[in-house]
């Protein structure tokens, strides 16, 4: 067992009982979020995206406008 894994086991069993619900559903976001995927996995599917976002990337920061076009 990793000191990493030993230590989070002993800070479980210093916890008060009345937060280990907490920490389960913590333990549970995680795992959710470790199965979806990453933002940057997502917006690379999309190949117009992608390529706009690179494109955006290579804009000298001059050219760039300081306001927001809302």
């Amino acid at each position: 067992m990793s000191t990493l894994s030993l230590k989070i086991e002993e800070e479980v069993k210093n916890l008060p009982p009345r937060y280990l619900k907490e920490v389960l559903d913590f333990i549970d976001f995680v795992k959710q979020k470790a199965k979806k995927e990453s933002d940057t996995e997502y917006l690379s599917k999309n190949a117009k995206l992608k390529k706009s976002i690179i494109e955006g990337l290579k804009t000298p920061l001059n050219e760039c406008s300081d306001k927001l076009d809302w």
